[in-house]
């Protein structure tokens, strides 16, 4: 509609009983809800709008009026609603109080400003039929123009709803046609695409076995045949001796909500002018099936990645088309592809290296590599790969190792650790072919290659251990560069730290950041640091810890006399703890004679043993006590602290950081010893004490599950303090137990 033509159309103004209506509009109107009878609007007036309508040539003219303006005298509409049915087309023309043009509106009849308050009958409200007047002929008017059921402004309303679903229906055909047209493209799936997934793709596999006696035999869900077993017992973990994969023991009896998570896996597929990368979600459940050896599955395809020939990418995933249905929808938005790690469908790789992916060595992840995965997904790679060749290069001679790390870091890029104008692989990786050789057999990452790069630029030759040890442990030579004032080499520095791995079973680069932390110490010390003796001492972990001391000497001493004055029967109790004191070839528990002891291995290991007042409580309740763990050879090297209970059961135990770290599996047989050395020289007093500390943990940690306490900070950050602390315990009845079953008194039920 022209809005011109509109213009010159004759004006509609409001009539003598319109006049008289906007007169008599102040009465007081009380309406119910029709969901709720109790429910009352109340209004000071009885109309909010009233309408005329006539038809100009081919239009409707339709004219809303407000009977506050009519009742100053404002005869002229505040809406002018233009109709014409043929073109399926409205438009709204607003005006101001002065009679002159605001602005054109598309919006329908029921969106209007001072139209949507009055249009309440949806909700319950009588609206429309109530509040809105206009005159029977009128209504008729509209009716018929229009050809709806509803008479008046519910017809225009339903007029306008349908041209609106009409064009909304239009609009998204003209946008699903594309999508449509593209989705034509996608050939089915492999017939053994699902049951390749199901076996290869698992997050999760598992032997289900029968719970009887002497069971030798389970079924293993990875390799989909029955397997010798030995000794299963259910939730055990451990590897199918078939497939070699991870697994986790079921028996059979005792599954009641099994079923592996939600994983992925993708497939490729030649589709006209390019390839289809698709991707399909899927998960297993075992309750209830009749037969575990084929649990129940959902699978589910979630994306579809369009990689074309002339370059163009389209990203397509199933979701929820405005509301209305599921279907594929093209992203407009978003990045075309994910970072992680995906299976990928082999089956179909062979022909499509013929074709779409000859240049391509994607095939052989999916074959030959470690996980038989692909460290990103398929699409992502390809990318990847087309702008890199160094990837397909290093993966054609199996180094998918240092490929993978490329690839990861290709986001970020990777500086200057690769060549792009070679086309050699040894000077794309700016080595040699001799150092490629080495770094292939280390099957080295990136961190190896620079170390590589690194010999080849000083002209050198380093042993591959020492560079396989360091780039194990993401050491580079430019984290070295603290000893840059020292004539030492990097051979007598990797020799120095694996004495000092011998000493203290602390990885290199834990190493490395307390021998720099030493030195920095040893400087504020005033400590001749030109000395070797110094910067290279013998026992670097105990050299540093006396520094630690040193330079804490003061704060130190102060604070164990300010918690002596608090706690001043702990150091009465300390030396009695003495005949606790136990040792063997490897390890050693040893006790403090005083506060100050306790203080200088929580500042040495930064926990909180000496800032927490109740552990203090505790000791002088005797209801626990504090050890120090110590392996052999290095007693006055803090190692752990543990926390004991008066009867012999370990609480809690903690190294550097409040943590408790792998090594610490190092010392359980040897503390399990120490615990029935513990329990021989308990006293009767002593025995009963224990009992009381039992019980009083028991109730410390209801109080703490009621309470929801949780860890706020390091590794185990989050979780339930009640749970870390039972994951913690070591418990003297458990050890008693296991005695006696060692005996053959007791069964093992």
């Amino acid at each position: 509609m022209r809005k011109e033509e509109l213009r010159k159309l004759k004006r509609i103004y409001a009539t003598p009983k319109m006049v008289q209506m906007a007169r008599d509009n102040h009465k007081k109107m009380q309406y119910s809800a029709t969901w709720n009878k109790n429910y009352k609007v109340v209004y000071n007036t009885e109309f909010d709008l009233l309408v005329r309508c006539q038809t100009r040539k081919s239009f409707l003219m339709i004219c809303v009026f407000k009977p506050e303006w009519i009742e100053k005298g404002i005869m002229h509409p505040l809406y002018e609603i233009y109709c014409n049915k043929e073109g399926d087309e409205w438009i709204t023309r607003i005006m101001k109080q002065d009679g002159t043009e605001e602005k054109w509106s598309s919006a329908m009849f029921d969106n209007l400003p001072c139209v949507c308050s009055s249009h309440w009958w949806e909700y319950g409200l009588p609206g429309t039929k109530k509040r809105i007047w206009q005159n029977p002929e009128g209504m008729n008017t509209v009716q018929t123009y229009l050809g709806e059921k509803e008479k008046g402004m519910l017809g225009l309303i339903d007029w306008q709803r349908k041209i609106k679903a009409k064009r909304i229906e239009e609009a998204e055909k003209r946008q699903q046609a594309p999508w449509d047209a593209d989705m034509k493209l996608v050939p089915k799936i492999m017939p053994t695409f699902k049951s390749w997934m199901l076996k290869e793709a698992a997050d999760k596999y598992f032997i289900i076995y029968e719970a009887k006696k002497r069971q030798h035999e389970g079924w293993c869900s990875g390799c989909g045949r029955y397997v010798h077993i030995t000794e299963p017992r259910h939730n055990k973990t451990g590897k199918c001796p078939h497939c070699r994969r991870d697994i986790i023991f079921k028996a059979s009896g005792k599954i009641r909500n099994l079923e592996t998570g939600r994983y992925e896996a993708q497939c490729i597929q030649k589709i006209p002018g390019g390839i289809v990368v698709r991707t399909f979600m899927q998960k297993q459940y075992y309750n209830g099936v009749k037969d575990y050896r084929k649990p129940d599955h959902y699978t589910e395809e979630t994306e579809r990645i369009m990689i074309m020939d002339d370059g163009t990418v389209k990203r397509y995933y199933y979701g929820n088309y405005k509301n209305k249905y599921y279907r594929f929808i093209l992203d407009e938005y978003t990045s075309w592809y994910f970072s992680s790690e995906i299976k990928l469908y082999p089956g179909n790789l062979g022909t499509l290296k013929k074709t779409a992916l000859k240049n391509s060595a994607i095939d052989l992840w999916a074959r030959y590599s470690r996980e038989k995965r692909l460290p990103v997904d398929a699409a992502h790679y390809l990318a990847i790969e087309k702008n890199n060749p160094v990837i397909e290069k290093l993966a054609k001679i199996g180094m998918f190792t240092l490929a993978e790390d490329l690839i990861r870091g290709a986001n970020t890029g990777d500086g200057d650790i690769l060549d792009h104008d070679a086309t050699e692989l040894a000077k794309m990786l700016k080595i040699d072919g001799a150092r490629l050789k080495r770094l292939k057999a280390m099957d080295g990452g990136c961190d190896h290659l620079k170390w590589f790069q690194s010999e080849k630029r000083r002209d050198l030759i380093w042993q591959d251990a020492m560079i396989k040890d360091f780039a194990d442990d993401e050491i580079e030579d430019e984290d070295f560069g603290f000893l840059g004032g020292y004539r030492i080499s990097y051979v007598k520095i990797w020799n120095y730290m694996k004495r000092q791995q011998a000493l203290t079973q602390d990885s290199l680069s834990r190493i490395m950041r307390t021998w720099e932390d030493y030195l920095n110490m040893a400087k504020k010390a005033k400590m001749d640091i030109t000395n070797e003796r110094i910067w290279k001492p013998k026992d670097l972990k105990a050299a540093h810890n006396e520094v630690v001391l040193i330079l804490q000497q003061g704060e130190i001493e102060k604070e164990a006399k300010k918690l002596e004055k608090k706690w001043p029967k702990v150091n009465g109790i300390l030396p009695k703890l003495k005949k606790f004191e136990y040792a063997s070839k490897d390890f050693a528990i040893l006790a403090p004679e005083s506060i100050l002891d306790i203080v200088k291995e929580g500042r040495i290991l930064q926990h909180c043993v000496h800032t927490c007042d109740f552990y203090f409580d505790r000791i002088q309740r005797n209801e626990t006590y504090l050890f120090f763990l110590r392996r052999a050879g290095q007693e006055d090297v803090p190692w752990y602290t543990l926390e004991v209970e008066a009867g012999g059961n370990i609480r809690q135990k903690r190294t550097t950081g409040d943590n408790q770290n792998k090594d610490f599996e190092e010392a359980v047989q040897f503390l399990k010893k120490w615990q029935r050395y513990f329990i021989k020289q308990l006293t009767k007093e002593e025995k009963a004490a224990g009992k009381r500390a039992d019980q009083a943990r028991q109730q410390e940690y209801e109080k703490l599950r009621q309470d929801g306490n949780r860890v706020w900070h390091g590794k185990l950050a989050g979780q339930l303090l009640a749970d870390v602390l039972e994951a913690d315990f070591m418990s003297v009845e458990a050890i008693i137990q296991e005695d006696f079953m060692a005996a053959g008194l007791m069964s093992a039920t």
